[in-house]
């Protein structure tokens, strides 16, 4: 075989090898404009090549294998080839290297540093003037540091992500943000064995018709330790507490109620023990007392400014006492004992 057909069929081989690119087929694969216009310039360029000999010297092996400098005026380029595989490393005429392995891997290997440093425009005021690095993936993308990894974004990050971020950190995490903003259109979970939080202003805002709800299964604590400071509970609509177990209000201080309204208390009187939890066990006896009110000092003064007060005792007895010199009862108008 003549060496002009075989370097014939091998530069057609090459040629073959080398993979299709279409626009749309870079945009579905998630390919940015960017890549795509750089892609599609360097493809230009290889397809266009302008060669006038005799600038143009080459050389050619049995099976394919190119070296090629080229002197051609506007075209000045230096090619590398390899004959089975079609792999090749291009130096162009306006500065660009192209590195392309259309079969297999391309691996960069170095005994200490590899620096890659890209780009020499930076416009504050006009982002898309500045130089860039594009990096497009068609399939998946590793990284495997084995000791500390060091990341600065002078401007700013915008990460977008069309599946689901999994992060697994088996040691601390710590995040320190000036200001942090995060919007969930869907559902937030956390799981945790402990979960803390140290602020000076913590703030909730609920959006009018929706639920705030608490659920444990074990105590529910809110500590106000600050001698200075308030637990305060302001509802626009009603307020409501149910306990299975007991209720228990303690104040070493005054305990004061204001009421627009009425208060009404309805008390069934029944027999309660067991703690936290206590289960009725019946009525309590006539004798017992269901509503007690015990002052250490001091009186029990109740006041009607304008209506009555009533005491009745319905099937039972009721008892005045008077543990000083004198029961006292002052009237208006008369006293009835019916």
């Amino acid at each position: 075989m003549a060496h002009t057909d075989l370097h014939a069929k091998t530069e057609a081989r090459a040629y073959k090898s080398r993979p299709s690119f279409t626009a749309e087929a870079a945009k579905e694969n998630g390919m940015t404009e960017e890549a795509i216009e750089a892609a599609q310039s360097i493809i230009a360029k290889d397809e266009s090549d302008k060669v006038e000999y005799p600038k143009n010297k080459a050389k050619t092996t049995v099976v394919g294998h190119k070296w090629e400098l080229n002197e051609t005026e506007g075209n000045e380029y230096i090619n590398l080839r390899h004959g089975l595989t079609g792999a090749y490393i291009k130096m162009f005429a306006n500065g660009d290297v192209q590195v392309h392995a259309p079969t297999r891997d391309v691996n960069v290997f170095a005994a200490r540093h590899i620096n890659v440093k890209t780009g020499s425009t930076m416009d504050a005021k006009d982002p898309s003037k500045n130089d860039r690095l594009n990096i497009n993936v068609t399939g998946n993308f590793h990284m495997e540091v084995e000791g500390d990894m060091h990341t600065l974004v002078k401007g700013n990050r915008y990460t977008t992500i069309n599946g689901t971020d999994n992060l697994i950190v088996k040691d601390l995490c710590s995040q320190v943000y000036s200001d942090l903003s995060q919007k969930i259109t869907g559902s937030q979970t956390v799981e945790a064995s402990k979960y803390k939080i140290d602020a000076s202003n913590i703030q909730r805002n609920l959006l009018n018709g929706g639920i705030m709800r608490d659920r444990f299964a074990g105590t529910y604590v809110i500590e106000q330790y600050s001698p200075g400071g308030c637990i305060e509970i302001n509802s626009a609509g009603d307020i409501d507490l149910t306990a299975i177990g007991h209720i228990r209000q303690t104040t070493v201080s005054n305990l004061t109620f204001t009421v627009g309204g009425k208060v009404d208390y309805l008390i069934s009187g029944l027999r309660v023990t067991g703690s936290p939890t206590g289960v009725p066990t019946g009525p309590l006896a006539t004798t017992e007392s269901s509503f007690s009110i015990n002052c250490a000092a001091g009186s029990i003064t109740g006041v009607a400014l304008l209506g009555n007060i009533n005491l009745a005792a319905t099937v039972g007895t009721m008892q005045l006492f008077a543990g000083g010199a004198y029961l006292k009862v002052n009237c208006l108008t008369g006293v009835y004992l019916n």
